[in-house]
Parts: C-alpha cells; structure tokens; sequence
C-alpha cells in the first residue's frame, strides 16, 4: 500500500497593519516626553505580528515595513526606538547584560533577557539591542550607512601604512582577538552576517590569493 504523503505545510498568512499601533507611533512623534514610553507600547503591540518561521532580521524587518507611512509623520527618532524595542521582543530570550541603577543608588551590571530589557533605561535598552543584534548577526549590513570620507593625505615625514603592513598587524593579533571575551562574539557575529562560520580546524589550508604572490 502506497504511503500517504504528509500535507503541505501551510504558509502563514501576511499580517496586516494594526491601526492601535500607528496612532501609538503618531502619538509617539507628537508627545517628546512621553516618546520611549508610547514606542514601547507600540513594539508591544506590534510584537504578536512577529512570525517565528521568518529569520530574526527578516521577521522584525516585516513588521516594521507596516508602518512605513506612520513613520514618516513620526519621524526617525520615533523608528528607532520602536525597532529597538520590537527587536527585544523579537528574540526574547536572548541573555544580555545591562548596567542598571542597584537599589544603593550605584551603578551595577545585571544580567537579563532581551524582554526584560525593554522596560529599562534607554540607555540600557539600547545596550541590549546592540547585543542582541551581535548575538544574531542582524547588525548594519555591508555597504550601509554613511560612505567613508576619502582618505586625507599624509603629512610630510610622516610614514604611512601599507596594504600589507595593516594586513600583518591584524594577522600577528589574530589569536588574542579570537580567544578574548568580548571581541570573539563580535568577530563570531560579523563572520555570520557575511555569510561565514568560524570553526577550528585539525590542519591549515592553503588559500592562494595576494598574499602569497
């Protein structure tokens, strides 16, 4: 007897846009001083519209695409803070650590969940976000943002690094970076968002290329 074939998996309907969250966004543009707090609110709202099948960069990119026009009149202040917020729904559970005020009025670093993130500082919601887009590799794609400025020329006298000499420096500092607590995530994240994976291997490989000629 021939097996019965499994159904088709059934994609998720597209969500639609959710008026209660752009008159939060609108109400967000138009109030400075209530700004944080109504564009939490609105990345609150907006958070059950996040799909779970979707990668992490594509699931937050989709929801906020809803609210183009809304941002528009809210202005960019307003955006980036909703996609901050929205972006620590997005991945919940994620582990941060954030530097918060202790109940003796000191400063102290408090490790929690991207969701409990939300409710705290800027500062600190910011700081969270930043890790959480590093422990993704969601961060600033290449080719983003401002073009850097030309390269002024050199003073008289003053000797300038070559191609290769750059080169050899990060080469000769390699292993400290990849075995250091805090830059070895970041070297890990940016690998992942160009498309890499770093694994350690039993032999070398030859690659041809510049360097070698």
């Amino acid at each position: 007897m021939a097996q019965a074939k499994a159904p088709a998996a059934v994609a998720a309907p597209a969500p639609a846009r959710i008026d209660a969250v752009g008159a939060l966004i609108n109400q967000a543009g138009q109030a400075a001083g209530t700004m944080l707090a109504k564009c939490k609110e609105a990345a609150q709202a907006a958070a059950a519209q996040l799909n779970p099948a979707q990668p992490m960069g594509d699931r937050i990119a989709t929801v906020v695409a809803l609210y183009a026009a809304d941002f528009v009149s809210a202005g960019h202040n307003v955006k980036s803070l909703f996609v901050d917020a929205l972006t620590l729904h997005a991945a919940a559970q994620c582990p941060v650590s954030v530097t918060a005020i202790g109940a003796d009025g000191k400063k102290v670093e408090q490790h929690v969940t991207a969701a409990d993130a939300v409710n705290m500082s800027k500062h600190a919601m910011k700081d969270a976000v930043k890790q959480v887009r590093e422990a993704h590799g969601i961060g600033r794609k290449a080719g983003g943002g401002r073009k850097a400025a030309a390269p002024a020329a050199p003073a008289p006298g003053v000797q300038v690094m070559t191609e290769v000499d750059a080169f050899s420096a990060w080469l000769d500092n390699l292993e400290p970076y990849l075995t250091d607590a805090v830059y070895h995530p970041r070297i890990v994240a940016r690998l992942i968002e160009q498309g890499y994976r770093l694994e350690k291997a039993v032999k070398g490989k030859v690659v041809k290329g510049a360097a070698s000629a």
